[in-house]
């Protein structure tokens, strides 16, 4: 099916979200997400463009941006995902896609919608149950830059005028709210991806996808009927293991059968 035109912001100002190729991780452990920081600011800085808000998950990212005249959003994406995939392949010795070769983006027109995007963002942590409440302690996002003087990557000055200063910030992180942005997945994992993700290490030893793709088919088979056992869904296996779902699904069925 041929693709459909961005829908253009007035503003300049959009949401993105850019998902891990088939649902996969875009980063496996702290260093990954620091190298995608120091990438993002390289870019920042190269395409001149504002960052009002980020959050960087396991396997998508979340960022609320304002491009100049002169360098398109796809521009400025296509470079920052080709860097960071060209870096990440390396580390890991894989080949192949890391981000979907297409990111999502919506326009922000108004400051009723640019609050809302902001506060979605901050608070993706806390849905996923990383974190008790924006800020408490996931590290990965730009809620704490907000209390840095000056903040080292985001453009604070824009958002805190448009809502009156740090107290209505916090006011607006204060309570929870069932509002709808962009996403990528409206449903939700039975597991936080990182207790998931901590069960796939213990049981299989492995610490990144690349190392349990290298497994053995019996080891691999057995480690994915450890795994989901302990509650990790067919959805995150498929993701923090890198094994298909239709391959997950035939192992799993095929172990309640040698069960019966």
């Amino acid at each position: 099916m041929p693709r459909h035109s961005r829908t253009k912001s007035g503003t300049r100002i959009y949401h993105v979200v850019i998902k891990g190729a088939d649902r996969q991780l875009l980063f496996e452990e702290t260093k990954d997400y620091m190298k995608y920081l120091e990438i993002l600011e390289y870019y920042k800085q190269e395409c001149n463009f504002e960052i009002f808000a980020y959050c960087l998950m396991s396997n998508h990212i979340h960022l609320l941006i304002r491009h100049s005249i002169d360098c398109s959003l796809q521009t400025i994406f296509r470079r920052l995902n080709t860097t960071y995939a060209i870096w990440f392949n390396m580390k890991y010795n894989r080949t192949g896609f890391v981000q979907n070769d297409r990111f999502f983006s919506e326009p922000v027109e108004d400051e009723k919608y640019l609050l809302t995007v902001v506060k979605y963002i901050h608070f993706n942590p806390t849905k996923a149950g990383l974190e008790q409440a924006p800020g408490a302690s996931y590290p990965w996002n730009s809620y704490h830059e907000y209390f840095n003087s000056p903040p080292k990557l985001i453009d604070t000055s824009f958002f805190l005028e448009t809502i009156g200063g740090i107290v209505p910030f916090l006011l607006l992180h204060s309570v929870t709210s069932e509002e709808k942005c962009l996403d990528i997945d409206q449903s939700r994992s039975r597991l936080p991806d990182d207790v998931a993700l901590d069960i796939v290490h213990k049981i299989s030893h492995c610490n990144s996808v690349t190392e349990f793709q290298s497994l053995t088919l019996a080891q691999r088979n057995e480690f994915i009927l450890s795994i989901h056992k302990k509650g990790v869904s067919i959805r995150q296996l498929n993701r923090l293991t890198g094994t298909p779902r239709g391959v997950i699904q035939r192992i799993i069925s095929k172990g309640k059968e040698q069960q019966s």
